[in-house]
């Protein structure tokens, strides 16, 4: 019988540690980790002690195995804990080095049973940090060739894992070192196997400014050591500490849960305990250090008895749901009933859908409409209806549609809305298609998630304000918007919903500060530290919700019609004939016109009151291309009344901003724009050379300014007069 590889131990090591989630196998030789400590110049501090020794002089090389672990170990580990619970009525000190010690010792007298000899020595990576008694496991990984360091946060860096990582153990084998055989054929059917990757290079290659972020949050949580208790740290330390690693990865596919990031890092067994019976429970984590905020726990359940409103008001369930799968319509598919358990503070809360975390609204049909295969909403949606079928009979329809199939429809739909702007009539297409197929359905009433982002500052602009200007401008949008789901359902006779729009829950959204609304991700910003999030209330209230934290999308994102402004129009008209179009739509009809996919939709406006605006239900005080000031209260673009007194969008054209106010010329845009507007129309006659100017001061300070294109969005989507 031939004596084992290298391989073979890798292989049984493999085999006997998946199912406890210890993944990780950094093969590399013994007399490799000694010479790069005797080479290693980057501390000041004599590395030689730390050199191990040889086990077999016979052997030219000796294998060495560093061991660790990815996210995966955590799910097997909590259910090892579970089971040490039932058993002892508690957790016992240092339960994740036993778990992992358990696993390797079992895995270790697996080797013997297939013919290979217990390793050597094992190494226990720990706090001790005597010679002999520890390795230097991030040098070990360097000493691999396959794994990088960041110097600043001391962490290695995998190159399928990044950071999220740990490592465990070092076994020391009387076995030669891996050979070119070997390497070429370690773990072929892993996916962390570290033979498919170039050597890495020592330094992880960080960038000056991610280095200066990286220092300064490490400092931060070295300060939080508690000064009369040197191996003692403040009570919530953990969130320094895991900063830097965060910060390294946001968001990463191998990214630590969030119990498992809180735990990794504040070591708190009483934590740790109620982590362990929430998973087995199947309980929402969210809450199991802090106490739930009261602004969330008046959300829930504020948010719950309107639900229930509906409910009681269609006791047969609900004909359906428009199902985009952001954050709003998922907390109305699947917000349940029950209220958070808070005793002693900590928040309980069931997760099954068959038990107390039964949803309060049925629905028989759920409708998403996908115009491009890149359109995430239909997946989100997908994964909602999945979780609700194990509960009620829904049905997912995904609505799957081109462009063109979509655009054929907007001549009935700028009639119905009354529209010729871009935005509006990009996103009510979606909207008017979805309602067409419903309605073939049977559809009588369909409940919509509109109002959530305008109430509780969903778009991305509301991060940069101030407290003060946040809540005017939330307080402006709360008179002024409007949304085209009611018009359009009208038009096939469907009845909308929409429970944002509720009258309490409005008075409630404009009590809350900026702090309820927009922040990081919570209990842990996995997503970095600079990400935020608004609707920040409404996530934290319903973690049943699957798109709890789903970055907001618009409409138009999320169901695939963005290519309708990014050049679908464009082999339409030549420059000529573009340029043509303007003089002629502003001389005969006082609308000026500002891009490609603008003028379609002007046309289609046209076409849809027979080529004559008076028919436009619509107050105007232009009909051509008058030279005189219109009075205030309408759109200097085209003439057509605003929707609202306070209102700077015209949703009849899409013009913004038609007047001066002290949200939208924080510096200077609404000024500007309204300026050069007014000098372009002076002149009568927009000639190309005024053309490009309008479109460079008004277009041009949209595309290049992303709090203007916020500000826009937030303005106006979705609003209809």
């Amino acid at each position: 019988m031939a004596p084992p590889t290298a391989k073979h131990v890798l292989t049984r090591l493999r085999q006997s540690l998946a199912a406890n989630g210890i993944d990780v196998f950094i093969p590399l030789t013994l007399e490799r980790y000694n010479e790069y400590l005797a080479n290693d110049t980057s501390t000041t501090t004599d590395l030689l002690p730390y050199q191990l020794p040889l086990v077999s002089p016979s052997l030219s090389s000796h294998l060495v195995v560093l061991i660790g672990n990815s996210r995966a170990m955590w799910e097997p580990f909590l259910r090892h804990a579970a089971l040490e619970v039932n058993s002892n009525g508690r957790l016992l000190p240092d339960p994740v080095d036993r778990y992992v010690r358990q696993s390797v010792e079992r895995a270790v007298d697996e080797l013997e049973q297939h013919g290979i000899e217990r390793p050597a020595q094992t190494y226990w990576v720990s706090f001790d940090s005597r010679p002999g008694k520890m390795i230097l496991a991030q040098k070990m990984a360097v000493a691999s060739g396959k794994l990088s360091r960041c110097p600043v946060s001391m962490l290695c860096i995998h190159p399928v894992l990044g950071p999220w990582l740990a490592f465990r153990c070092a076994l020391v084998f009387s076995i030669e070192g891996l050979s070119d055989d070997d390497v070429e054929a370690n773990g072929e059917d892993d996916p962390l196997s570290l033979s498919k990757f170039p050597d890495q290079p020592e330094d992880c290659g960080h960038d000056d400014e991610m280095h200066k972020l990286l220092e300064a949050q490490t400092a931060d949580a070295m300060a939080q050591v508690q000064a009369d208790q040197p191996m003692s740290f403040t009570p919530n330390a953990w969130k320094k500490w895991a900063m830097p690693r965060i910060t390294m990865a946001p968001s990463h596919p191998f990214m630590y849960t969030s119990d498992q990031i809180m735990y990794h890092y504040a070591k708190d067994t009483e934590f740790l305990t109620k982590v362990v019976h929430a998973h087995k429970h199947n309980l929402c984590k969210d809450y199991l250090r802090d106490p739930v905020p009261s602004a969330v726990l008046q959300c829930r359940r504020l948010v719950q008895q309107v639900l229930r409103d509906i409910r009681d008001q269609y006791p047969d369930g609900i004909d359906a749901i428009a199902l985009s799968g952001g954050l709003d319509t998922s907390i109305i598919a699947e917000a349940s009933d029950q209220d958070w358990a808070t005793e002693d503070g900590i928040g309980a809360l069931s997760l099954d859908k068959r038990g107390h975390g039964r949803p309060i609204l049925r629905f028989r049909d759920a409708f998403t409409v996908q115009a491009h295969s890149d359109a995430r909403d239909a997946g989100f949606a997908a994964e909602i209806c999945s979780r609700l079928g194990d509960v009620f009979a829904t049905e997912h329809c995904v609505i799957r549609s081109s462009l063109d199939d979509l655009v054929k429809n907007a001549t009935t739909v700028a009639k119905l809305l009354a529209t010729c702007d871009p935005m509006e009539l990009r996103n009510s297409l979606v909207i008017y298609k979805m309602m067409s197929e419903a309605a073939t359905r049977g559809v009588r009433h369909i409940v919509t998630g509109d109002g959530a982002d305008e109430l509780f500052c969903g778009y991305s602009f509301f991060h940069k304000l101030e407290a003060d200007v946040m809540a005017q401008y939330r307080d402006q949008i709360c008179k002024v918007m409007r949304f085209t789901a009611p018009k359009l359902g009208a038009a096939f006779g469907i009845q909308v919903l929409s429970p944002f729009l509720d009258p309490r829950i409005v008075a409630f959204a404009r009590t809350l500060h900026k702090d309820d609304v927009v922040g990081p991700r919570t209990p842990v910003p996995l997503d970095g530290p600079h990400a935020m999030h608004g609707k920040l209330v409404l996530r934290q209230a319903f973690p049943e919700s699957w798109s709890q934290w789903r970055l907001k999308e618009p409409i138009e994102s999320g169901a695939g019609t963005t290519a309708l402004r990014l050049g679908f129009f464009d082999s339409r008209w030549s420059d000529a004939e573009f340029e043509d179009a303007q003089r002629r739509y502003w001389r005969q009809h006082g609308l000026v016109v500002r891009d490609r996919e603008h003028l379609f939709f002007v046309e289609v406006f046209l076409e849809a009151f027979d080529g004559d605006l008076k028919r436009v239900p619509r107050e105007r005080r232009r009909t051509g291309d008058e030279k005189t000031p219109l009075d205030a209260g309408f759109c200097p673009a085209c003439g057509f009344a605003l929707s609202h007194v306070d209102q700077d969008f015209c949703v009849t054209c899409g013009f913004w901003p038609t007047r001066v106010t002290s949200t939208n010329d924080r510096q200077g845009y609404a000024t500007a724009a309204l300026t050069t507007l007014a000098e372009t129309q002076h002149e009568g006659t927009l000639e190309s050379q005024e053309r490009v100017s309008l479109v460079s001061a008004v277009d041009g300070l949209v595309a290049h300014n992303s709090e203007l294109k916020d500000a826009i969005e937030s303005s106006h989507a979705r609003q209809a007069a």
